[in-house]
């Protein structure tokens, strides 16, 4: 299965315990040897005599074909001291996390907390947070450590370094995530370990009757060690309300930062597409905006404590777009993964257009909406997001001329009639099927299909 495996230094990788005599939480532990032979210690005519393999009970280290075939680094929560010796930031030990609650950790310079091979900066960890235990959440600083709680364990207003002001719920702002990221980028690893993607399921343990435990500095009868509330967690996923897909982006953006991005492709040219259904003329267009394949999928299935998750939204599955400009017109082109329903089903191909990708103007910056109102299968509408109209704030602005076969679907819009003139032109797009609603652009993430995915635009940069 070698294309399951991901190799470096030319053997496959296995993140491992280094120390195999000591178990997570530092106590003693012992592998029983299935290969075990008493006879081998003392049979000269073994087959395996003298091979510690066959004659030791217990193994004590990793076997000879373990070590030959993986690149290993072990790989464990960052501790000053780990099983009698130094951890954090030593050869070949690598960390998910930073224990930023030992004064000693939190005293080193930050390049001092990746892990190096060969003298060679190789790993650094990344996190939104740490644990409950440690009282190191989501808003916790090297400069202001943790803000003052409520009665429900969340933060006080504090401090947002790079806004510069304080604000409600920081825990929806990322600091300690933001000084995770500047700090690791600044050390510029070979790898960037991200801690964790998903961690909803709270663990919540009983320190046994009678007992209790140290729990956000309180004697407390029970005590969660990892995901507790919004504040004490290290989700990085979305979530329905809360800090919603804060971290999710927030993640995005630093990941570009570590790694860089390709350049926008640019659409060069005048190329105009006849809407009439047929398509052929859109193969000369080289510049496609692609989406995720199949996330329309429906969901049916028991969630945590008797909770029924049920989505069938899920229908048209955009998977790529193109754009056309000639000298009058901007024309649109979008392809599913299977045909197209009929045009008269629910919040069918919206396309969203932030024509002077101002965010601060139209609705959430898209300042005009495309097939919000179908006419018939050859056309469409065209709405200008207007805040103080009466009612709708989607006002009818023109008539547009469409038309869909099969997967195919194109239309085509006037420039002047959304602002888009002279010799280059740039703008943000959009398209969705079957949104739930039109809350914010969050709201596209949650059902139907979003193309691109969430919050993010398609961008058209165009040169003539």
């Amino acid at each position: 299965y070698k294309v399951l495996w991901f190799y470096w230094d030319g053997k496959p990788l296995l993140l491992y315990n280094g120390t195999p005599s000591v178990d997570a939480n530092g106590q003693v532990l012992h592998h029983p040897n299935p290969h075990y032979d008493p006879k081998a210690k003392t049979d000269t005519n073994h087959p395996h005599y003298g091979d510690p393999v066959y004659t030791e009970s217990f193994y004590t280290d990793y076997t000879q074909e373990v070590k030959k075939f993986f690149t290993l680094r072990t790989m464990w929560w960052g501790y000053h001291t780990w099983a009698g010796k130094r951890f954090i930031g030593t050869e070949d030990n690598w960390s998910f996390g930073y224990d930023l609650g030992d004064d000693r950790v939190k005293a080193m310079k930050p390049d001092d907390l990746v892990s190096r091979h060969n003298g060679i900066k190789e790993e650094a960890a990344v996190t939104p947070a740490q644990h409950p235990s440690s009282l190191i959440g989501k808003s916790w600083s090297r400069e202001r450590g943790e803000p003052q709680l409520n009665e429900f364990d969340l933060p006080f207003p504090t401090h947002v370094p790079w806004l510069g002001k304080t604000v409600e719920h920081p825990e929806g702002y990322g600091i300690y995530f933001q000084q995770r990221w500047d700090e690791a980028i600044q050390a510029n690893p070979q790898f960037l370990y991200i801690n964790d993607w998903n961690e909803w399921t709270a663990g919540k343990n009983d320190p046994g009757e009678g007992h209790a435990f140290p729990f956000m500095r309180r004697n407390s009868g029970y005590f969660f060690v990892d995901q507790y509330n919004s504040e004490f967690s290290r989700s990085i996923q979305p979530m329905k309300g809360g800090y919603s897909d804060n971290y999710y982006m927030q993640m995005v953006q630093n990941i570009r930062r570590y790694k860089g991005v390709r350049p926008i492709p640019v659409l060069r040219g005048l190329h105009s597409a006849s809407i009439d259904g047929d398509f052929a003329d859109w193969v000369g267009v080289n510049v496609e905006y692609r989406d995720t394949i199949g996330d329309t999928i429906h969901r049916d299935y028991p969630g945590y404590g008797g909770l029924h998750y049920k989505d069938d939204s899920g229908r048209n599955d955009i998977v790529a777009c193109r754009v056309a400009v000639d000298n009058d017109r901007v024309c649109f082109y979008a392809e599913t993964n299977t045909p197209l329903t009929p045009h008269n089903s629910h919040s069918w191909m919206l396309l969203l257009i932030d024509a002077d990708q101002d965010h601060n103007t139209g609705w959430h910056g898209y300042d005009y909406l495309v097939n919000k109102k179908i006419h018939d299968g050859r056309t469409t509408t065209l709405m200008r997001y207007d805040s103080t109209f009466p009612g709708n704030p989607w006002v009818e602005q023109a008539q547009l001329r469409y038309r869909y076969s099969g997967n195919k679907l194109e239309l085509a819009i006037p420039r002047r009639l959304i602002g888009l003139r002279g010799n280059a032109l740039s703008f943000d797009f959009h398209w969705c099927d079957n949104p739930a609603n039109l809350k914010d652009p969050v709201s596209l993430r949650g059902s139907g299909d979003s193309a691109p995915n969430g919050r993010f635009n398609y961008r058209c940069i165009w040169k003539k």
